[in-house]
């Protein structure tokens, strides 16, 4: 495809989406299946499918970075202990009031970067559960329709 500006690994998952090029040629999205073709015009069986594989991955991935931010975070706990914590001074430091708001300031982020994983991980795995469970889900509603068309006296079914 063309090119978008897009540095060369964002181009790559552009064109592989189907987008535009700068030359006019057009997204395509189609609704799986929903003109009854299951090949589709690429080869495939045209069917979309959601399983839970990928959202356990990237919560479990999330789940290893919240781990890890922790450990950083109780680290740098043990290494701030005696360094101007609670008004004690140290001796041969000319700023411990830097250091400390240096501290501070890395504290509050691998806090932020642990509960924002910690949040995110069940949010993917409910995503994934959700998602995965949508195809049989709304299969079953559609089976369990109870108002259906009836063909009318005298006529062929199906001749409305």
């Amino acid at each position: 495809m063309g090119d978008t500006g897009l540095s060369e690994r964002w181009q790559a998952y552009y064109d592989a989406a189907g987008g535009a090029d700068i030359g006019g040629k057009a997204v395509q999205t189609r609704l799986a299946s929903a003109d009854g073709d299951k090949g589709g015009d690429k080869g495939g069986d045209g069917d979309v499918k959601s399983s839970k594989g990928p959202w356990n991955t990237a919560s479990t991935a999330l789940d290893d970075l919240r781990r890890n931010a922790a450990t950083a975070l109780g680290d740098l706990r043990h290494g701030q202990q005696g360094a101007g914590v609670g008004g004690k001074g140290v001796e041969g430091l000319e700023s411990t009031a830097m250091q400390q708001r240096v501290f501070n300031s890395w504290e509050a982020r691998l806090e932020v970067v642990r509960d924002e994983c910690g949040e995110l991980m069940g949010k993917l795995k409910k995503a994934g559960n959700d998602l995965a469970n949508q195809d049989e889900v709304i299969e079953a509603l559609f089976k369990a329709q109870d108002t259906k068309p009836i063909p009318p006296p005298g006529g062929p079914s199906g001749s409305w």
